[in-house]
């Protein structure tokens, strides 16, 4: 199996755990911005690129923590309506973008120290 293939593996099982690890009778609540941030810098859920602990890395982890948790959103709320739906969304690019200014911070003053 090469590189790619081993990455596009773990990244779908890092979804498919993430994914079984959630209560899909509970629905219709959107993400709280803070919890989500919080959730996004400490490493939830795994995935593949926590591995990787350079800025590079920790990036991609971020990106790929963001999208399994919006699949998981829009696939948990699929029967609400779509302002619901890009209003959580909202909410995740929001985390997604506070949690990487944050990362970009830490390294910009590491490099300084």
């Amino acid at each position: 199996m090469d590189d790619d293939a081993r990455k596009t593996t773990g990244y779908l099982q890092a979804y498919y755990d993430f994914r079984e690890s959630v209560d899909f009778t509970q629905c219709g609540f959107l993400p709280d911005l803070d919890n989500l941030i919080w959730y996004l810098l400490i490493g939830v859920p795994p995935v593949p690129a926590d591995g990787d602990d350079s800025e590079e890395g920790k990036l991609a982890a971020l990106d790929q923590r963001l999208n399994i948790l919006k699949a998981v959103f829009v696939e948990l709320n699929r029967n609400m309506p779509n302002p619901f739906l890009d209003q959580g969304l909202g909410i995740y690019d929001q985390a997604g973008r506070s949690a990487r200014n944050m990362i970009k911070e830490k390294g910009s003053k590491g490099a300084m120290d």
